[in-house]
């Protein structure tokens, strides 16, 4: 593909910046050349560092050809961008948007299609000292319909007909195969759908990149998932962000475990009798004892009162999750602290959304008022005949044994149900033997497909 020069070639032989690297590897070279070491850090292969000229030239890659100019891809679409640090940029000021408008066009010829879309590692998500310049949306529709990706579709309320549908095929414990905890994420993510092979597979996308919260849902045929690595690896930056959450079938060399879910035998927690439940017993009847009360259905008009009582239950989680100690914390507490802080924060956004669209999903719930407000609530869903999954526990930390009330009085009101899932533990050791403390029957594996 033939370009027209943008950079004279006296600026680009006395520059000593072009094709040099303080690192490698680094997102400023390009992949289609090895880096060698140099008197500076690293140069290109195929740079003479005498006079700075390219052996070879008239054959050299997509990326070099564009420079200054560099396609920029970042949240799931396509741009041209100018480096501003480029020599010539800096002391010519050059017009650029006549330049530009000719990269769009020539990038937009089916030879440059076909270029970009047999190597899409030319386009990086470049940031220091880059300017976007022009939209490339219908270059990067291009690439992608020459590449015979399917269109995604934008997931609504409409569609959860089609989704369940498919979700009915699939029999697993797994929480997350109903459209409540899918849809409650649709605030943080972009959620796409697509039928391929027969399957219906969801994508997730945030500014990371898209992966699927699901295996396809289908017979999960080897053309599907191959086909839905090929769209992930096409919208990502970095293929390791490719991935299919919660899987329920270990494969050994293509699974990582992600995290495990608990099943306890409703009937138990119901009645929460025996040695093994005494404290929980014990906290049920402190609450009982001490404070006036009233159980109730979620409603709609309570929506507020609930928010109001999940900011209260996050700062009160956030105090208490503080690392014990008079010293600073270690580094692993610290991660630890700050990933408990940021899932409170999602937790907020999803739970807004539950409760929200709580009937037209399929989640129904109980609050408990004590002195007039309403103190706990807890919302969830029922994932088939045998199992209801509890989604969301939020209460009064400070009324000693509210939470274990509302959770034994929510698996009362449950008939019909043998198991109730209390979802995983996302590696906190300590939600983990709060879990644990319940005496699950089950432990269900979630695995992540790379």
């Amino acid at each position: 593909m033939n370009l027209k020069q943008f950079v004279p070639s006296g600026y680009c032989l006395r520059c000593l910046g072009c094709c040099r690297f303080s690192a490698n590897p680094t997102i400023w070279a390009t992949p289609a050349c090895r880096l060698v070491e140099s008197s500076a850090g690293y140069r290109c292969e195929h740079l003479n560092e005498n006079d700075s000229r390219c052996a070879i030239y008239s054959k050299r890659p997509l990326d070099c050809r564009l420079y200054p100019f560099l396609l920029v891809k970042r949240n799931g679409s396509l741009s041209l961008g100018l480096h501003k640090s480029c020599f010539f940029v800096e002391e010519k000021r050059p017009n650029i948007r006549e330049y530009a408008g000719y990269l769009k066009k020539a990038l937009s010829r089916p030879e440059a299609i076909s270029e970009l879309g047999k190597n899409p590692e030319i386009c990086a998500d470049y940031r220091e000292n880059v300017e976007i310049v022009v939209d490339l949306g219908e270059v990067y529709k291009k690439i992608r319909d020459n590449k015979a990706l399917p269109k995604l579709n934008r997931l609504t309320l409409k569609d959860k007909p089609i989704v369940d549908k498919y979700l009915k095929k699939i029999q697993t414990g797994l929480s997350t195969y109903h459209f409540a905890p899918l849809f409650i994420w649709k605030d943080l993510f972009k959620i796409y759908w697509v039928v391929i092979e027969n399957n219906l597979c969801l994508f997730y996308q945030d500014n990371i990149g898209i992966f699927m919260p699901l295996a396809p849902l289908g017979d999960g045929n080897e053309r599907a998932l191959k086909q839905c690595f090929e769209i992930m690896d096409f919208y990502n930056l970095n293929k390791e962000v490719s991935r299919i959450e919660n899987v329920a079938v270990e494969d050994a060399g293509r699974t990582k475990l992600k995290d495990s879910e608990y099943l306890c035998l409703c009937e138990a927690l119901a009645q929460l009798k025996g040695d093994a439940y005494r404290h929980k017993r014990a906290s049920c009847n402190h609450f009982i004892r001490n404070y006036p009360y009233q159980v109730l259905a979620y409603r709609q008009s309570m929506r507020k009162d609930c928010l109001e009582l999940y900011h209260l239950w996050r700062n009160q989680r956030k105090q208490s999750h503080k690392p014990a100690g008079s010293g600073l914390a270690s580094d692993s507490q610290s991660h630890n602290d700050q990933l408990y802080r940021q899932m409170l924060e999602d937790s907020g956004v999803s739970f807004n959304a539950a409760l929200r669209y709580s009937k037209r999903i399929g989640l129904s719930g109980y609050v408990v008022k004590a002195s007039g407000k309403i103190k706990a609530c807890s919302l969830g869903y029922p994932l088939n005949k045998e199992i209801f999954c509890i989604l969301f526990e939020v209460c009064d930390l400070g009324l000693r044994g509210i939470a274990q009330f509302i959770f034994r009085e929510f698996c009362r009101r449950l008939s019909g149900y043998k198991y109730i899932n209390i979802m995983g533990c996302s590696d906190l050791e300590n939600l983990k033997a709060l879990k644990l403390s319940y005496r699950p029957l089950k432990q269900i594996n979630a695995y992540n497909i790379y």
